[in-house]
């Protein structure tokens, strides 16, 4: 895959943010072949359900307070917050506030990664 942006990328999460009435909205910064860079907003309630895919995940709670399940935890996290969730392991998102978030994400997700997140959304399903 070709970098999208072959150029060094900056953007200010709070002139990008835009929120989905319906699910949280993801806004893709960068991606390569190793990595992706999303900026997720979540109005409060809003999810990323709760999923076990085959990638690491670096989330930073840049705005907002959010429930992360990471594993067998669940923590309450908060604005600067930083969790790291290895590959394998379950992880999903709840807004507890208006959130945004930033996820990064090793290597891109497959659709494979993602399937069982598409049928929690559609089945309006957290966990």
């Amino acid at each position: 895959m070709k970098r999208e942006n072959e150029k060094t990328t900056r953007v200010n999460a709070k002139e990008l943010m835009s929120f989905d009435e319906k699910k949280f909205n993801p806004k893709n910064i960068y991606q390569t072949e190793q990595i992706k860079v999303i900026l997720a907003y979540f109005r409060k309630g809003q999810f990323i359900p709760v999923h076990v895919p085959g990638i690491d995940v670096v989330l930073y709670i840049v705005e907002g307070e959010a429930e992360v399940v990471a594993g067998d935890e669940r923590i309450n996290a908060k604005k600067n917050d930083l969790i790291i969730v290895p590959k394998g392991i379950k992880r999903g998102v709840k807004a507890l506030t208006e959130l945004i978030v930033l996820h990064v994400v090793q290597p891109p997700p497959t659709e494979k990664d993602h399937h069982e997140v598409h049928e929690k959304l559609a089945l309006g399903k957290f966990e």
